[in-house]
C-alpha cells in the first residue's frame, strides 16, 4: 500500500510506519488496537532479526531512545510485548507524521535553548 508522506519528512518517520504498516511483519511489531501505537510482539525476534540497523540504531536501547526523541511514549503491555505510542503517529494517516516531527524538533530546540541559556548565566556569574 502506497502512503502518501509529507514532504522534509525524516527517514526515521517514514520506516517505522512502513515497517508498522507492511502486513508481511504483523507477526513480530503490528498497530495497537487504537490505531495510534504500534506493538513488538517478540522483542527477541524483533532484535534477532536486526529490525533495528533499519533505522541506523546499533542496539535496540538505541531505536527505543530515537522513539522518545520523537515523542513516543511507552504503553504498558503484557510479558513479552513491546507498545509505543503517539498522538500524531495514526494509522491511515501518514501527514500527521509532519506534526510529530515538528512538535520533537521544538521540544528538543527549547530544551537546547534552556541549556545555553544557564550556561550563558554560570560564565557570566564567574
Amino acid at each position: 500500500m502506497a502512503q502518501n508522506f509529507p514532504n522534509g519528512l525524516t527517514l526515521f518517520h517514514r520506516r517505522i510506519y512502513k515497517l508498522v504498516e507492511d502486513p508481511a511483519t504483523d507477526p513480530l511489531i503490528s498497530w495497537g488496537k487504537d490505531n495510534n501505537s504500534f506493538v513488538i510482539w517478540n522483542l527477541e525476534e524483533f532484535i534477532r532479526r536486526d529490525i533495528v540497523d533499519k533505522f541506523d540504531c546499533g542496539k535496540f536501547s538505541e531505536f527505543r531512545s530515537e522513539l522518545r526523541h520523537y515523542g513516543f511514549r511507552r504503553i504498558k503491555k503484557g510479558s513479552g510485548e513491546l507498545e509505543f505510542g503517539h498522538e500524531d503517529f495514526v494509522r491511515g494517516h501518514p501527514e500527521r507524521l509532519k506534526a510529530m516531527m515538528l512538535k520533537a524538533f521544538r521540544k528538543n530546540r527549547a530544551r537546547f535553548l534552556a541549556q545555553e541559556a544557564q550556561e550563558e548565566m554560570q560564565r557570566l556569574q564567574i
